[in-house]
């Protein structure tokens, strides 16, 4: 065979392959990849906060985060957050968002959810916050009057492009929003799936065929969502701070995998809380807008991260008037508030019962019945003369929010058991309540301790506990979380983490009271029998 020929059979076979290879790649569904990274649940943490042996979170950090990962050569990124910016801090106290807004608008968000919290301050305040954003803000599901602050200023849905292709972006808010926060007159919450249907159709109507729901609905509504809407890809969730994955505590994988009803997948995802962490998604789909593949972890915003030196000087301006915020004179007590680690962990004392009534009057207006609190979350008293908002923090230091859950009487009791079992050991787990009142004998056994147990009704009568009925506790989000042994409330339904500050509740009560003069009143009876 001359070289000629062997030239021509080369070339012919090469020919060949290269059209195989053309067809395949003509034939194939063209793929689309993404990068998701996500936050929720900010709560005006703009500095970063203790959690075991490190610091988590900090906006400075956030910002080198997503800066490294957007310089990644990889897919195109979204940076989405799925509500609740307002409150949890002095920040919000002081600025009402607008410490936060300047950071968030310099990220470059695509798209921020309504949370439930971004209405407690009123309409107004949320309008003028929208009105200086550099980022939409979504909710399919609020209806607004004309004549309100915020008419025209939410939108159900956008369509944002991304490397030439279209990605529905659409966001919904809690129901319980009424009931949670101040949105007053003019705004309705009407049913998150009808609202969801309603706003896949309006963009698969646009050709939209990529679509990210961004909730502030809860872990479980955002499954029953999945569960009961098609053409959903992505739920990025907020409002029940839910860590996933290698988040501590977390108990369900990142991302948790649903099908909708026609048995298409659809993957949600959600970022705990406070910007601890980085959500970080990324999926592929195919030219018909499925899901073909996804991977992701979160990352912890952690002590390895070095602050962005143009954000740590914005915040420190905006840190140096709440050191004024701290000198606040907020009210007057007559008598010590007695929060001395060796009366908080062993026995009833006037602060305990203080907090207590604090959030069981907050969440009255959610049907609260009783609150229970720990003693070791109680860190200094109150000496008697003026009441500082330094001094509740001096009292409230970790940032605990106040949250409700169901239990029934028997969990109450197995929780107040739990509560007076380490009294020997001056645990932080004894219980400060409101609503209730019990007598236990110090002499028995753990778990053999509680003698009785009366609940107060809306009237003012007591009536024991029934082991059978359910009833709405009220209590701080690290004992529903099962901290200092209260595992009991793990179990709890309807869980609802308010975002509402421990120390803001408090602080807002005594000004609301005062002047105190707080006494013991037999809620908590030691008998020796």
């Amino acid at each position: 065979m001359n070289w000629t020929r062997r030239t021509y059979i080369v070339l012919f076979i090469w020919a060949m392959l290269m059209g195989l290879a053309l067809h395949h790649a003509l034939t194939r569904p063209q793929e689309f990849s993404l990068r998701v990274l996500h936050t929720n649940d900010h709560h005006a943490h703009l500095e970063a906060v203790e959690v075991g042996d490190t610091n988590l979170g900090g906006i400075a950090q956030r910002k080198t985060l997503i800066d490294s990962l957007r310089s990644e050569d990889k897919a195109p990124t979204l940076l989405l957050d799925a509500g609740d910016i307002f409150q949890g801090t002095l920040y919000f106290n002081k600025y009402l968002g607008e410490a936060d807004l300047p950071f968030y608008n310099e990220l470059n968000y695509a798209a921020v959810a309504i949370g439930n919290h971004e209405f407690d301050k009123g309409q107004q305040v949320l309008a003028d916050f929208i009105k200086q954003a550099q980022f939409p803000m979504v909710s399919a599901n609020i209806e607004v009057a004309s004549d309100s602050p915020l008419s025209g200023l939410i939108k159900p849905w956008i369509v944002q492009q991304v490397k030439g292709e279209n990605i529905g972006i659409l966001g919904l808010t809690t129901e319980e929003t009424a009931l949670l926060s101040s949105p007053g007159e003019g705004v309705v919450f009407t049913d998150k799936v009808e609202a969801a249907k309603k706003a896949v159709a309006a963009l698969q109507k646009q050709g939209v065929n990529k679509i990210i729901a961004l909730t502030h609905l809860g872990f479980s509504n955002d499954l029953e969502l999945a569960r009961q809407v098609d053409g959903i890809d992505i739920i990025i969730g907020g409002h029940s701070h839910t860590p996933l994955g290698n988040m501590p505590g977390a108990t369900e994988p990142y991302p948790v995998v649903e099908k909708t009803p026609n048995g298409d997948t659809v993957l949600f995802v959600t970022d705990w809380e406070w910007g601890k962490y980085l959500g970080d998604l990324q999926v592929s789909f195919d030219r018909k807008g499925r899901l073909i593949d996804w991977q992701g972890s979160p990352h912890a915003v952690d002590d390895n991260i070095k602050p962005d030196e143009t954000f740590i000087a914005q915040l420190d301006e905006f840190k140096k008037p709440l050191d004024e915020l701290r000198q606040q004179v907020i009210g007057k007590t007559t008598v010590k508030l007695d929060g001395d680690r060796a009366n908080i962990r062993t026995q009833e004392t006037n602060l305990g019962n203080l907090i207590a009534d604090a959030i069981l009057t907050k969440m009255s207006v959610d049907n609260g019945q009783i609150a229970i609190v720990n003693g070791g979350g109680i860190r200094a008293s109150i000496p008697a003369g003026e009441v500082t908002v330094g001094q509740v923090l001096e009292v409230l230091p970790f940032g605990n929010t106040v949250t409700r859950l169901d239990l029934t009487g028997s969990q109450i009791k197995q929780a107040l058991e739990h509560g007076v079992s380490r009294v020997e050991q001056g645990d932080g787990c004894f219980p400060h309540v409101s609503g209730i009142r019990l007598s236990w004998n110090s002499k028995a056994p753990a778990g053999s301790r509680i003698l009785s147990v009366q609940i107060r009704d809306q009237k003012g009568n007591e009536k024991p506990l029934d082991l059978n009925a359910t009833y709405r506790v009220v209590t701080n989000d690290f004992m529903m979380g099962g901290g200092d042994g209260y595992e009991i409330f793990k179990e709890g339904e309807n869980q609802v983490d308010t975002g509402y500050l421990l120390s803001d509740v408090v602080i807002d009560y005594i000004r609301n009271q005062s002047p105190l003069n707080l006494q013991a009143e037999n809620r908590i009876v030691q008998k020796n029998v």
